[in-house]
């Protein structure tokens, strides 16, 4: 006869271990911090799906408001509570303690299924040897003889629109951008065509407009959170989780046939001066270990899905801006056409041009959190005293391993405190000489811009200087030869599953009224 005492006993003793803990994180620091309304938490969706479900930066937005820059909110399929915190010490303090605040481990699956084992993935030692590996293929001087390449594409773009827009009209500026910066990402990190008519090329948009529909509906919404919870899910014999994306199939397969070929000791593109890294160090005895070509592809990958994505919904929301800014527009235009060159450093150092570059990435950060759990005990610094349910005040967190955090990019962008009351306009004078921006040390830090949008420390965006030019480059020859007039369509940012713009509910979708100006 079985006896069930062993089992009752099990049972006893896990819900004992499951009081200790809720009645210790209750009377903890975080436990007590302000905490988002219950009553607008689903019972099943915590608060996550009132975050997707609205614009970028709304929902998170209004909680700070009323909660102030660090409080709690409730996570779906039951996980534990996660803090989001905008505070600039905070944040200051979690990104330059990059091996001790990892990325969520419950979005690694996530990462490979999408880009691989390459430097989004990699956690600490394997971070910083990856780091290490690939910093060459973005040094100052390597995205400098980029350039002229990265302006080839841009002239093409170019091209292409005064082929289509000679009478002017509306159009969906989704029908050009992503397939510019698509084309600029595969000529600088491969020297491959994957323009628009390339088959490649057309098979990576494809792939792309069906996958920003798809992140914007449940379904997309709900994927990535049970992947999480239960990654063994991407292991089952089901052909939607068993394939690898287009674009992943689509870079390896050129990489590949790349790999076959002797290394090219002149080319500038990413992957040669990776190939060149890894094929010396295999000729010296000292170089210790390279980078395998499993790695090195999933860093193009990796590379290559970050600057046709994440820089395209970034560009089309400036021209959005300028389109709803005529007098900025015209400004801008005025700049161009004294500059009166073809030099691309001239027009990379034009101060309006990099004002608006500036403006648009604090208002148009390309993702709308970023994820990180903590794997060590620590104390996180606050600039502002937080006050907790119990009344007390506190100025700094206690962090317990496993602890999860968000940081939401647009919440620090836009901070009042920080921008001043106009904090959410599209005010390119901020950030020219005497301007109203704050002093510097007082702005959020980066690498470049005093925007969070490349994070900060050693897990800082390794191709910031790529999508700084070619978010100047392509602005520049848009504004230089067409008029961009607002349509009156109400246009939203949603992430799906970068940021980008939705038009009347329609995922990926821009419309803009274009008036070529003849030279």
């Amino acid at each position: 006869m079985v006896s069930f005492v062993p089992v009752a006993a099990t049972g006893v003793g896990a819900i004992l271990l499951y009081l200790v803990q809720y009645i210790s994180y209750k009377y903890s620091v975080r436990g007590k911090l302000p905490a988002a309304p219950r009553s607008e938490a689903s019972w099943w969706l915590g608060h996550d799906y009132l975050v997707a479900k609205n614009e970028v930066g709304v929902e998170y937005g209004r909680w700070t408001r009323m909660l102030g820059p660090v409080f709690r909110i409730k996570s779906a399929l039951w996980q534990d509570d996660v803090v989001i915190i905008s505070d600039h010490a905070a944040v200051k303090h979690i990104f330059g303690q990059a091996y001790t605040y990892i990325k969520s481990p419950a979005l690694q699956p996530i990462v490979v299924k999408v880009a691989g084992r390459g430097i989004v993935w990699a956690e600490g030692d394997e971070h910083k040897f990856q780091r290490k590996m690939v910093s060459p293929a973005f040094s100052t001087s390597a995205v400098k003889k980029m350039a002229p390449y990265v302006m080839t594409c841009v002239e093409r773009l170019i091209q292409r629109m005064q082929n289509d827009c000679t009478n002017g009209g509306v159009f969906n500026m989704c029908d050009y951008i992503p397939a510019a910066t698509l084309d600029i990402i595969g000529t600088v990190a491969f020297g491959h065509d994957f323009g628009p008519e390339s088959p490649e090329g057309k098979a990576i948009l494809d792939a792309w407009h069906t996958d920003v529909t798809l992140f914007s509906s449940f379904a997309g919404f709900l994927a990535p959170i049970i992947i999480g919870v239960a990654p063994w899910i991407t292991k089952l014999p089901i052909k939607a989780l068993a394939e690898d994306g287009i674009a992943k199939k689509v870079i390896h397969q050129v990489g590949r046939k790349m790999l076959q070929e002797p290394p090219n000791l002149d080319r500038t593109d990413m992957f040669s001066i990776l190939v060149r890294e890894s094929w010396q160090g295999k000729l010296r005895l000292d170089a210790g270990r390279r980078l395998d070509d499993a790695t090195l592809l999933d860093n193009i990958l990796t590379f290559f899905l970050g600057g046709f994505e994440t820089t395209s919904g970034t560009i089309q929301l400036i021209l959005h801006d300028l389109a709803q800014h005529p007098e900025v527009q015209r400004k801008l235009r005025q700049e161009i056409f004294a500059a009166d060159s073809s030099d691309i450093d001239i027009i990379e150092s034009l101060p309006y041009l990099d004002a608006i570059t500036r403006e648009g990435l604090r208002l148009h950060p390309s993702v709308r959190d970023t994820h990180r759990t903590a794997i060590h005990d620590d104390v996180i610094p606050l600039k502002n005293p937080v006050t907790l349910s119990n009344g007390e005040t506190v100025t700094s967190l206690p962090v317990k391993a496993g602890d999860g955090f968000i940081i939401p990019f647009l919440v620090i962008n836009t901070d009042p405190t920080v921008w001043g009351p106009d904090a959410d306009q599209f005010i390119p004078e901020r950030w020219l000489k005497g301007g109203s921006n704050p002093p510097v040390d007082e702005l959020p830090r980066g690498p470049w811009g005093n925007v969070s949008n490349f994070v900060d420390g050693p897990r800082h965006c390794i191709g910031w200087r790529l999508a700084v030019q070619e978010i100047k480059l392509i602005t520049a020859a848009i504004v230089k030869n067409f008029e961009l007039k607002d349509t009156g369509a109400t246009v939203k940012k949603y992430t799906s599953p970068t940021v980008q713009p939705f038009t009347d509910g329609k995922a990926g979708y821009l419309p803009l009224e274009i008036v070529p100006i003849h030279h």
